[in-house]
């Protein structure tokens, strides 16, 4: 849902307009959603991180990863994307496993979410970030969710990047595990917190 004050824009999260053509009229979203099969993976290599946590999947597109948190035992899991096709498409998601009541969706810019973390009591355990690739410097990001203060100490951040961009190193954090899918890496860092 939209803060009070912000409004949803129907263009992909870096602001682009990557807009796949018109039809009657209608600007289609490239919402970009994660692989079946590379999620599998990353949920396998994350068995028994996700159980009882505080999930947070920013650049959610259609919510792949907070709602396989939620079905694999998460507690709670907040999705942050602008586009309102995708604010859409995570709550159809939700309400079709019935996971509402666990569940908040934030539309809005994920930098601007970010630098409002305070509203924020409790620190995420498990953050997903899957930005577009080459619009967003990797390591710039990740530091700042940690300056966001949204990490819980002992919490981890997965991370899903180009694999032309190697996994950076970013003080605070431990590189656990980075994997190739395709195009696409999916790199696993742990808070040394």
């Amino acid at each position: 849902m939209a803060a009070r004050g912000q409004s949803c824009h129907k263009e992909r999260e870096d602001g682009g307009a990557d807009i796949r053509g018109a039809r009657r009229g209608k600007l289609q979203v490239e919402l970009r959603p994660t692989a079946a099969r590379t999620l599998e993976s990353v949920f396998d290599m994350l068995r028994n991180d996700i159980a009882e946590t505080r999930v947070l999947d920013l650049f959610a597109g259609v919510g792949s990863y907070g709602v396989l948190a939620l079905r694999r035992g998460a507690d709670v899991a907040v999705f942050v994307d602008k586009s309102r096709e995708a604010e859409k498409r995570m709550k159809n998601a939700l309400a079709q496993y019935h996971l509402e009541d666990r569940s908040v969706v934030h539309c809005e810019d994920v930098h601007h979410f970010l630098h409002n973390a305070a509203r924020f009591t409790e620190p995420f355990n498990v953050i997903f970030a899957d930005p577009p690739y080459e619009k967003i410097v990797p390591a710039e990001l990740m530091e700042h969710i940690l300056d966001s203060k949204l990490l819980a100490p002992g919490g981890l951040i997965v991370f899903e990047h180009s694999k032309r961009q190697a996994p950076p190193d970013v003080v605070g954090l431990r590189l656990r595990k980075s994997r190739v899918f395709g195009d696409t890496t999916v790199s696993i860092w742990d808070s040394m917190a």
